[in-house]
């Protein structure tokens, strides 16, 4: 028990972000009625963003479910859109997944889409700002 504690308790202390780090900082946000996401991340080479954290939040008492996803631009201009991020929770849910994103070609720039759904079938959609790769 007391390692765990102490593991705990290192995860529960931030790290202090250098300057080349700050400039690494990737956030972006939007949301469509019922549904809202963001994300924060962090460049860390021309080809990888970690750590990546991923919110989606259902709005709204409408039986559907809201979900986020990563998109990317490549390094040769190709958009790649990343499997989506569901939370079924139901109105006033907040679900987060913490993971990070790794492409041999290259990410150029990152952003996210915000989708409300009716089982698979996307109703609305909304994609925030591009944010460029300072190691591009």
């Amino acid at each position: 028990m007391l390692v765990t504690a102490g593991a705990l308790a290192c995860l529960a202390i931030p790290a202090v972000a250098s300057p080349a780090a700050a400039d690494s900082m990737v956030t972006g946000s939007c949301g469509v009625t019922g549904a809202y996401g963001a994300y924060t991340g962090f460049f860390v080479s021309k080809t990888r963003i970690d750590p990546l954290r991923l919110r989606a939040v259902d709005n709204a008492a409408d039986g559907h479910h809201a979900a986020v996803r990563l998109s990317t631009v490549q390094n040769d201009g190709n958009l790649v859109a990343w499997s989506w991020h569901r939370n079924y929770g139901g109105n006033g849910s907040d679900q987060v997944w913490d993971t990070y994103a790794t492409d041999a070609k290259g990410i150029a720039a990152v952003r996210i889409d915000v989708g409300l759904f009716e089982g698979n079938d996307l109703l609305k959609i909304c994609t925030s700002t591009k944010k460029d790769n300072p190691y591009s």
